[in-house]
């Protein structure tokens, strides 16, 4: 899911322009993608129900397999590009609502640490292998091509999906009542650790996404080259990556709730200080040390919305308020 979706992060631009696209109407169309994605977060957790969860996001993967592919033969007519535009990012948000909700189920919510960061580290390692195959293949083969080979991978994914094992509701689920009533009132009754980590995923992503958006422009104006930019940015994506995978380790030692507060501050700080202390090799210091608080925080507060399963709380639309917070942070930050 996540290669794809780093494939078409890479090629999007590059693929309207090739169709002669000016940049105000690439930057508005680019735009789409968050703002559906974001708009899908609501209904599919609200649609997201245990029991047909496999048939969901097999429906997803199949509709996102159409959304991402369907640029290689829509020759940038503008009319075509809109709708897969649109269309993808629904399916996009849709499905990271739905599967992080069904990871939870599928796993009982236990060990909520351990599994939050394997699931977020194949999320970013998703990201970070479908921007080189796509760079890669698109190369070699063109846009079009690297469009159409990798976005075939998520309706390949959905054969699986269909083979995993019932995926059961918590054993003491809180109902939810009937009609749009019922709904609010779901929506209402959500953990307030589940709005805490909504409001750190938020956080993380207002500064992540701000610094990557206007560091570049930063560093030259301090004397940095884009290449030292790119460095410090490939550092902490690779940092926040890494963190995920062995921050199993890291919560046997220390609880999550300990990692969650210290590394909200530790990550402001070393946000505060890049202006202060502008020179590379602090930066380098400053850019791990965000990248890794990045990366635990994200594990931390997927782990807070895991841990509400075992007291009957829907994780549907948990998930769906969880998700939606990193979408506005995303649209926020720049």
């Amino acid at each position: 899911m996540t290669t794809a979706e780093g494939t078409i992060n890479l090629l999007y631009a590059p693929y309207l322009d090739a169709y002669g696209y000016a940049l105000p109407s690439i930057g508005s169309l680019s735009a789409l993608f968050a703002i559906f994605r974001l708009a899908s977060r609501i209904p599919s957790g609200a649609a997201y129900r245990p029991a047909r969860a496999r048939r969901q996001l097999a429906l997803w993967l199949i509709v996102f397999t159409v959304a991402t592919s369907g640029f290689a033969f829509a020759g940038g007519l503008l009319p075509l590009v809109l709708v897969l535009t649109v269309v993808h990012g629904y399916a996009f948000g849709a499905l990271g609502t739905i599967n992080l909700a069904a990871t939870i189920d599928l796993t009982g919510g236990k060990r909520a640490g351990v599994t939050m960061g394997w699931y977020t580290a194949s999320l970013s390692t998703g990201y970070a292998v479908g921007a080189f195959l796509g760079g890669a293949l698109a190369d070699r083969f063109g846009i079009g091509a690297a469009l159409a080979v990798l976005g075939f991978p998520p309706a390949l994914a959905s054969l699986a999906v269909l083979r995993l094992p019932p995926i059961a509701a918590p054993e003491h689920e809180v109902a939810r009542g009937a009609g749009l009533r019922g709904l609010l009132a779901a929506h209402r009754r959500v953990d307030s650790r589940v709005w805490l980590a909504t409001v750190v995923v938020l956080y993380i992503n207002v500064i992540s996404d701000a610094i990557d958006s206007f560091f570049a422009l930063f560093g030259l104006a301090v004397g940095l080259p884009l290449a030292a930019s790119g460095a410090l940015k490939g550092l902490k994506s690779s940092a926040a990556t890494f963190i995920r995978f062995i921050s199993a380790g890291v919560f046997r030692y220390i609880d999550h709730r300990t990692v969650n507060f210290w590394g909200v501050i530790l990550m402001g700080v070393s946000t505060l200080l890049i202006p202060v202390l502008p020179t590379f090799g602090v930066l380098v210091v400053l850019f791990a040390i965000n990248g890794v608080c990045r990366g635990l925080l994200r594990v931390t507060s997927s782990a807070a919305v895991a841990e509400v399963r075992s007291e009957g709380h829907d994780v549907g639309i948990a998930s769906g308020v969880y998700n939606a917070g990193l979408d506005i942070g995303a649209i926020l930050g720049p």
